[in-house]
């Protein structure tokens, strides 16, 4: 099952110009079972995402992209967010109290931006695959957990109609619900994908 694991609208996200309807239906296109909206500090109500995949026919999620001291973090597993957690410690107390998990979005982008090696222990993952980044963006930022192996992620980090679908995260489980989802992640059983375009 192929799933975007990072992607942004302009309902939540004021850096991004798609729009909801037009994203999933290109996404769908592209041949992905499914996409989880991960909007800068931002969740989407389970309700709405559970209406637009009624609509489009394919899977649609929450995630949350929280912007931190350490860089950008992907989380699955939130209903809500609390406001204004920027501390990446904060955050990782914050989600083992919702069972949520914690990946490093696209770890490589900033150069002037380094994680400590301490710090990579926060995180249950990695975005090892950033439809946005380079080839050498994403090598390196798949070999951020060599101390602690990070299992990797992939999602095209979508903006724009032509960045849906160049990356997505592919799982040897069917997934039908946020729960599914949480569940395969745990299990570590998935790779990141890059799509052709």
């Amino acid at each position: 099952m192929l799933i975007d694991m990072h992607t942004h609208t302009s309902v939540y996200s004021t850096d991004s110009n798609l729009l909801p309807h037009e994203a999933l239906a290109q996404a769908a296109e592209r041949g992905l079972d499914g996409v989880i909206l991960t909007e800068h500090d931002v969740v989407w109500p389970r309700e709405r995402t559970a209406h637009l995949a009624e609509q489009v026919g394919i899977l649609v999620l929450p995630g949350v992209e929280v912007t931190t001291e350490l860089g950008h973090v992907l989380v699955y597993g939130l209903d809500a967010l609390v406001p204004r957690i920027t501390d990446a410690k904060r955050l990782r107390a914050f989600c083992d109290e919702q069972n949520a998990l914690m990946f490093l979005a696209h770890p490589a982008r900033d150069p002037g931006l380094r994680v400590p090696r301490a710090a990579m222990e926060l995180f249950d993952g990695v975005e090892g695959l950033n439809g946005c980044d380079g080839p050498l963006q994403n090598q390196s930022a798949s070999s951020r957990g060599r101390t602690r192996p990070l299992p990797p992620i992939g999602g095209s980090d979508s903006h724009a109609m032509h960045e849906v679908g160049t990356a997505a995260t592919e799982f040897a489980a069917n997934i039908e619900t946020l729960d599914d989802l949480m569940a395969a992640l745990r299990s570590g059983d998935y790779q990141p994908a890059a799509l052709p375009y």
